[in-house]
């Protein structure tokens, strides 16, 4: 290698090593196309990280930022233990975050990192219902939606899924028992127990519906759900048969800007992150709501005004995604509500649940895999597997560093 071509490698070596010095869980093994490098760090717990054609894979990572880091670990450039993959992955998160670890730098250094953070391509899909369809129904993964719900289900199956955080209590065990807890706690903040039969629940952007089939189930509360996801819709669909909930539950293909009616409780649980009118969404949420009903609102936030969503994720995740701006978007409750309460949830609840949800993907890569093969139509199933992991490892990383999970109340 000349002078010039193993600068990045030499970078991120000193990153590492400034790493240790402040998160000492565990050391680096690191095995630069098959060259064994000496162990960095102190700790008995070694993470050993192999890599291939390790200049390139450095340079594109320094020059492309996420999606450089993340195509390269798809591509089985980068190898790595599941069960270690996170602590490799937060090398890069937190040595965003930490100041003391950054100036600790040279000015060249500093400027490389700096300029992967801020690589920022243009990635996404205008359509948003062609957005949505293509995560929540892998629309470019699978042609038969009941497949699609499959590979989900692999990894989410519960009684009452949900692709959002649970709600973790100091004696919570399960991701079940935290979703359950979820549910209870915002089922109070509506005002929804034992007398509430026969009222009615709007839930926009329903899911697998596992909102609705607890309500309906739990205390008689009469459900629709929009989705733009048609896998999504169709799940739901069957779930009202086989639940024997036609007359308490129902499920429309409509964006929730075009919701209809007049309800008790309006609920989302992670879609705010895809909506980009709130103006216009909370108005029409205020005007469905019966006299003395109220709506709940959870979802992601943000504290920072300027933000953008990892490349990685726009790129090949959540097409049209971002963090709705908390401050903004209480301002602009205030304007249609009268009565509005924000509670955070606890600062793990998101990594917590997302380390059951890769447990869980890691344990059905077998079944997930032969699914890929038999019924999807997917060039790389390797790479395809590998983003899912990825995905997960990022936004676990991410969200356990820098995450602020809120449920907005609000009445009129």
């Amino acid at each position: 290698m000349t002078r010039q071509n193993n600068k990045f490698t030499r970078i991120f070596l000193k990153v590492v090593r400034q790493y240790v010095k402040y998160y000492n869980d565990c050391s680096f093994k690191f095995y630069f196309d098959d060259v064994e490098l000496r162990p960095i760090g102190n700790s008995p717990k070694i993470v050993e990280v192999k890599i291939k054609n390790a200049e390139s894979v450095f340079k594109r990572i320094f020059m492309e930022g996420s999606v450089g880091l993340g195509e390269s670990y798809c591509e089985g450039l980068i190898q790595v233990d599941d069960k270690d993959y996170k602590e490799f992955f937060f090398i890069f998160v937190r040595s965003l975050y930490n100041k003391k670890l950054l100036f600790r730098l040279s000015p060249i250094d500093l400027f490389h990192v700096f300029n992967a953070y801020f690589f920022y391509p243009s990635y996404g899909r205008d359509n948003q219902s062609e957005a949505m369809n293509g995560h929540y129904s892998l629309s470019d993964w699978f042609a038969n939606e009941e497949d699609s719900n499959e590979f989900y289900l692999q990894w989410l199956d519960s009684p009452y899924i949900q692709y959002s955080c649970g709600k973790w209590d100091e004696d919570t065990k399960t991701l079940e028992e935290a979703q359950i807890n979820k549910f209870e706690f915002y089922a109070r903040r509506l005002g929804i127990d034992e007398n509430s039969k026969g009222k009615t629940l709007l839930d926009l952007g329903c899911g697998w519906g596992g909102l609705m089939f607890y309500m309906a189930e739990k205390y008689g509360i009469k459900c629709k759900g929009l989705t733009l996801s048609k896998a999504q819709a169709k799940y739901v669909q069957a779930q009202i048969e086989k639940r024997n909930l036609s007359e308490l539950v129902s499920v429309e293909i409509k964006n929730i800007h075009d919701l209809e009616g007049k309800y008790d409780y309006i609920a989302s649980v992670g879609v705010m992150e895809h909506v980009d009118d709130f103006d216009d969404l909370y108005k029409k949420i205020s005007q469905a709501l019966n006299k003395n009903g109220a709506t709940l609102i959870h979802a992601m936030f943000r504290r920072e005004y300027f933000h953008r969503t990892d490349a990685f994720l726009l790129k090949y995740i959540f097409f049209k995604g971002q963090f709705p701006y908390l401050k903004n978007n209480l301002k602009i409750f205030r304007k249609y509500f009268k009565y509005v309460d924000r509670n955070d949830l606890s600062e793990v609840s998101y990594p917590k649940t997302l380390q059951c949800w890769y447990d869980k993907f890691c344990a059905h890569e077998t079944e997930i895999r032969k699914l890929l093969k038999e019924k999807g139509r997917c060039q790389d199933i390797d790479f395809a597997i590998r983003v899912f992991k990825h995905y997960l490892v990022l936004s676990y990383c991410g969200l356990y560093e820098k995450g602020l999970v809120c449920n907005v109340l609000a009445r009129n």
